[in-house]
C-alpha cells in the first residue's frame, strides 16, 4: 500500500514539473513576441526622426510626421495582435 502511494506522488510531482515548464514555455513565447513588437516600435522611431530632419520643407517635415504617427501606430497595432495571438495559443495550447 506505500508503494502505490509513494508512485502516485512521483506522478503527480511529474506532472506539476510538466505543467510549470509549459507555462514557462508560453511566457517566454509572449514576452519574446513583445520584445519583438517594442525593437519595431523603435526602429520605426529612429527611421521617423532620421526623415524629419532630412526633411526639405514644413510641409514635407508634417507630411513626415503623419507618416511616421501612421507606421508606428501599425506596428503598435500589429504587435498587440501577435501578442494576443501568442496568448491565445498558449491557453489553447495549439
Amino acid at each position: 500500500m506505500r508503494k502505490g502511494s509513494s508512485v502516485t506522488a512521483w506522478v503527480f510531482a511529474g506532472t506539476v514539473v510538466l505543467l510549470a515548464a509549459a507555462a514557462w514555455a508560453d511566457r517566454w513565447d509572449v514576452r519574446h513576441e513583445a520584445a519583438e513588437g517594442a525593437r519595431e516600435i523603435r526602429h520605426e522611431r529612429r527611421e521617423a526622426v532620421r526623415e524629419i530632419a532630412s526633411a526639405d520643407s514644413p510641409w514635407e517635415a508634417r507630411h513626415e510626421i503623419r507618416e511616421a504617427h501612421r507606421e508606428i501606430n501599425h506596428e503598435r497595432r500589429e504587435a498587440r495582435r501577435e501578442v494576443r495571438r501568442e496568448v491565445n495559443q498558449s491557453y489553447w495550447r495549439w
